[in-house]
């Protein structure tokens, strides 16, 4: 049964005014000798997820752009506790080398955070053509998984049942797109729209992660592994940093620290009783999606939506990845 405008804009609006967090660092279990990837894990949320996986004994594999540009950054992480695979996600023919690199030196991934993204930005293309949002929040993070899917199944399969999980973060911009199911499905890189909304275009990539969520379980039935999308919270981030300095001013006063997104994710990527397809909300309880956006990605939509996906990249991915 399809849900409410009123009930979707209410989970909404909860997180303007949202509990305390339930699952933090106390509650995580020792990681010690677990390795997990975290996109953008250099800044942001994703930097705050680094440093709590860290702080618990875990390996940490970021994936970003630019090491040497994240320097300033990695010296404060202790030494031996992370490493860096560069790709930039808005340019396919980068990702080939992180994925190379990781493959070759980890054999085992007890999760991923697919973390990083870009946000309102104005409107441009990645090096494919793909529109920035999309290319890089979607596009970006369907490729690099081609590399760590094998090698999150292998993991599963010799872990405890439902402890490798992938975490894809959605957000509650996913209520601003007005299309059924979410998606411009005819014009994804809204080429025939003068000057879309850079809002539309993030919503529409949100909503794009959290399908992703759950057709990555679909196309891997039998893995093992949990897949999950997660609204991480109303943050301070360097996400607002394309917004107005209006905006930036007026929401100051509603948004959270990015530790608090952080402890969404980590409680997506650790809690117990998470289950496969689920989303949470913050800061790491269960919640739901627009019904159009779930019931999309359930049936001839998401269907659509992951074959697109599959030959947008494959061209920069080598074939021996699934």
């Amino acid at each position: 049964m399809s849900r409410s405008k009123f009930t979707e804009y209410k989970q909404a609006a909860r997180n303007f005014w949202v509990p305390e967090p339930h699952f933090t660092e106390k509650d995580y279990p020792d990681l010690t000798g677990k390795t997990y990837v975290i996109t953008g894990g250099h800044s942001g949320v994703g930097l705050e997820a680094t440093k709590l996986l860290i702080g618990k004994g875990a390996k940490v594999i970021i994936v970003g752009r630019n090491k040497e540009k994240a320097q300033d950054v990695l010296k404060e992480l202790p030494d031996g506790k992370f490493d860096f695979a560069e790709a930039d996600l808005a340019d396919l023919t980068t990702i080939s080398t992180a994925g190379d690199y990781i493959t070759k030196n980890y054999p085992e991934i007890h999760g991923v955070i697919l973390n990083a993204g870009v946000m309102t930005p104005p409107y441009s293309k990645t090096a494919q053509g793909h529109e920035l949002q999309w290319g890089t929040n979607v596009v970006g993070h369907q490729a690099i998984m081609k590399y760590l899917t094998p090698i999150v199944i292998k993991t599963a399969k010799t872990s405890p049942p439902g402890t490798v999980r992938l975490v894809w973060v959605s957000s509650s911009a996913v209520v601003i797109s007005g299309l059924p199911g979410g998606i411009n499905f005819d014009d994804i890189n809204y080429e025939k729209e003068e000057n879309p909304s850079p809002h539309v275009l993030y919503s529409q990539s949100k909503i794009g992660n959290a399908y992703q969520a759950y057709l990555w379980s679909k196309n891997h039935p039998d893995s093992g592994v949990i897949s999950v999308s997660v609204d991480p919270g109303n943050l301070k981030s360097n996400l607002q940093r394309h917004s107005s300095e209006f905006l930036k001013k007026a929401f100051n006063y509603v948004l959270y620290p990015a530790q608090y997104g952080a402890y969404t994710e980590l409680a997506a990527l650790l809690a117990p009783d998470v289950h496969d397809g689920e989303h949470l909300i913050p800061w790491g309880v269960p919640g739901h999606l627009r019904w159009d956006v779930d019931e999309g990605r359930k049936g001839e939509k998401g269907e659509h939506l992951w074959k697109k996906l599959e030959g947008d990249v494959k061209d920069f991915v080598k074939e021996s990845y699934p």
